[in-house]
């Protein structure tokens, strides 16, 4: 009879490891996903700031030269630079594991990673990027700037319906304009730190994955 009770108890654990084990595998799984899902966030971002990147570099050759643009080629090359970013971080995964225990990782050192990224990398990039949209884009003195650029019409289409269109104020000197030259410097500030802490932030995402891709293939 006590074998009897020591066998039923040894299954159980076994049954109870299995079961733990699963579990494990199945929110290592929903971290590597979210982990994916923000290097793919990522590269959107980054073909967000190249876009702008070109903008500003397209507006600098402009105003270094003695040509001129019509207002639909300006009105274009000003959207490029101005083109918007965010950011965001997806922590689905790792917030679910943690709310049933985060000691159900039982490889030490992966918990300990995937901790100090989450609660400490992570935390520090989100805080940084907010200070950055915070100081550089500053919404009312970017208004100011692009209202002292710009001006709004009205146009009939050919359906004879109507649309407000961005017009230079100052077409002939434009790409002159101390104003136009500030939006330019803002948007350059802010693609320089935003650039260094996406490459970053990325190279962390990166490493994370590598080491739970590592773990799901040693199970």
């Amino acid at each position: 009879m006590v074998i009897g009770i020591l066998i039923a108890l040894q299954v159980n654990n076994w049954n109870q490891l299995r079961n733990d084990k699963k579990f494990e595998i199945t929110m290592l799984q929903e971290i590597k996903s979210s982990l994916e899902s923000d290097l793919d966030y990522l590269e959107m971002i980054n073909r967000r700031v190249k876009d702008k990147e070109e903008g500003i570099q397209e507006l600098l050759k402009m105003t270094a030269s003695n040509q001129k643009y019509s207002d639909s080629i300006l009105l274009e090359v000003y959207n490029k630079m101005n083109t918007g970013v965010s950011f965001n971080i997806n922590k689905g995964g790792y917030e679910a594991i943690k709310s049933v225990g985060i000691d159900k990782i039982s490889n030490d050192s992966l918990r300990k990673m995937l901790i100090q990224t989450y609660e400490v990398g992570f935390i520090m990039v989100e805080k940084i990027m907010g200070n950055i949209f915070e100081d550089i884009d500053i919404k009312d003195y970017k208004l100011q700037l692009h209202n002292a650029l710009w001006k709004r019409i009205r146009i009939q289409l050919s359906d004879k319906t109507f649309k407000l269109v961005s017009r230079p104020i100052n077409n002939e000197n434009f790409l002159s304009q101390t104003e136009l030259v500030d939006r330019i410097k803002i948007e350059q500030d802010f693609v320089s730190a935003f650039s260094f802490w996406i490459s970053h932030f990325q190279r962390t995402v990166e490493y994370c994955l590598d080491a739970v891709n590592q773990e799901l293939n040693n199970e």
